[in-house]
């Protein structure tokens, strides 16, 4: 089958991960698969895993015709049978891309939606979503048909992360938090997460990984708290999974309900994951067992959590490996890829001819 993926900015985030991993898998199910994307940091990343990837600056407008008829143009030369938007950022390119060049498609939805959908009534064939939180959301907050709705959960690439369990020596520990510094991702609280663990452990060392619009103002914030000399700030993500390595503790403050890949990402390493309390979440940390659960905006509560965790650093890689086997057994890319394929293969044989 012939598979035309399309993102925008391969940025650190869930959605990039989620896109690196699908594409890889159903290219060793012996799928073709393309990914029209906006570049990015991660762009190597697709490289090294041999993704064929085709650049087009700017994409994501869908007000800009002329992007669009390029993207339908280049489509054709190796017509798809079926394209599939990686996130909504992509939802409304790739429903003018799927009208232009005669082709079903999908969308995957990782967190929930606010505002309208821009969506193809014809051509959509499917949106998959990352967890039963997220169509509830998606049911409720928009026009989609329910029957469009399929649950796929998401898996990483577990032969490729290796367990790294966590205060591997006795240097300072490291905490970190991964994904694209916008607000939803609760960056403010973990950076008051850290500033309340200094007064207690003064060498901790706290590492945000990711970029985003958010930056200026959590360095500002950072500054302001006085905390700037135990807070590194790590915007290039190329050497990304021996970053995840050296971190002893995650801690992922979300404040949606979805089920992020950098979480799963983390604990596939082996690492502890301290994260809120909300939707899709549970589906993965179990609490004391996979990992700690506490009130969305918490930090105390986090910082609790963390200390917690250093006290007991026994009980810190019992959690890490533990949390490393459900991926392995329930969270896998395989897994993700073979229910994914199988939409695709529902979705076409039961599609009207266009």
């Amino acid at each position: 089958m012939e598979i035309l993926l399309i993102g925008r900015g391969l940025e650190l985030r869930g959605s990039t991960i989620y896109t690196l991993n699908l594409a890889t898998q159903l290219a060793a199910r012996g799928q073709s698969v393309r990914l029209f994307c906006g570049g990015g940091r991660m762009l190597s990343q697709f490289e090294r895993a041999g993704v064929t990837t085709v650049v087009f600056p700017g994409l994501g407008d869908a007000s800009d015709l002329f992007l669009t008829r390029r993207l339908a143009r280049r489509a054709r030369e190796r017509l798809p049978a079926v394209l599939h938007a990686m996130n909504p950022s992509a939802a409304a390119v790739a429903a003018n891309v799927a009208k232009a060049a005669g082709v079903p498609y999908f969308l995957s939805v990782h967190s929930p939606i606010e505002g309208a959908l821009t969506t193809s009534a014809k051509w959509l064939r499917g949106i998959l979503v990352a967890s039963e939180s997220v169509r509830e959301s998606l049911v409720n907050e928009t026009r989609v048909k329910k029957d469009l709705i399929r649950v796929v959960m998401p898996g990483v690439d577990v032969k490729r992360l290796k367990e790294a369990p966590p205060f591997p020596g006795d240097g300072a520990p490291v905490f970190g938090i991964l994904g694209p510094l916008e607000a939803a991702r609760g960056h403010e609280v973990f950076l008051d997460a850290a500033k309340l663990i200094l007064a207690v452990v003064p060498d901790a060392q706290f590492l945000v990984v990711g970029e985003g619009t958010d930056e200026d103002r959590l360095r500002k914030k950072t500054a302001e708290t006085g905390i700037q000399k135990n807070v590194t700030f790590l915007p290039d993500v190329e050497d990304y999974y021996n970053i995840i390595s050296k971190v002893d503790v995650f801690l992922m403050p979300f404040q949606q309900i979805g089920l992020g890949n950098t979480v799963l990402e983390a604990m596939a390493c082996g690492k502890p994951v301290i994260a809120s309390s909300v939707g899709g979440i549970y589906y993965v940390i179990k609490e004391d067992e996979t990992g700690l659960l506490r009130p969305k905006g918490d930090a105390p509560a986090f910082c609790e959590a963390a200390l917690k965790l250093l006290r007991d650093r026994a009980k810190a890689r019992r959690i890490g490996h533990a949390a490393r086997l459900v991926v392995e057994q329930q969270f896998t890319a395989e897994r993700m890829a073979s229910e994914t394929l199988e939409a695709y293969q529902r979705a076409l044989e039961g599609a009207p001819a266009p």
